[in-house]
C-alpha cells in the first residue's frame, strides 16, 4: 500500500468526504476529532493492513499523518 492509498483508506475508513482533506500535512487532532471511534478504527486498520502496532496513546506523539507514517516506517508504504 502507498501513502496515498493510506490516506484515501482513513478518509473511507472515517467517513471523512468532504469533511477533511487527508494528506501528509493533515492534523492528527482534526481525524481523531471528527469520530470518537477514530482512535480504535485507526488502530485496527493499521495492524490488520500494515502489521504494526499502535496504541491510542501513541496518538499523542503525532502532529499530522506524515509523523504517524513515518511512525509506522517507510517499508510499510511503496
Amino acid at each position: 500500500m502507498n501513502k496515498e492509498a493510506f490516506y484515501s483508506e482513513i478518509s473511507d475508513l472515517l467517513e471523512l468526504d468532504g469533511e477533511l482533506e487527508t494528506k501528509d500535512s493533515t492534523l492528527i487532532e482534526d481525524v481523531l476529532e471528527i469520530d470518537s471511534l477514530a482512535h480504535i478504527t485507526l488502530i485496527s486498520f493499521i495492524k490488520d493492513e500494515l502489521s504494526f502496532d499502535l496504541k491510542a496513546e501513541d496518538f499523542s506523539k503525532f502532529n499530522t499523518l506524515l509523523d504517524m507514517v513515518n511512525a509506522i516506517g517507510a517499508s510499510k508504504f511503496d
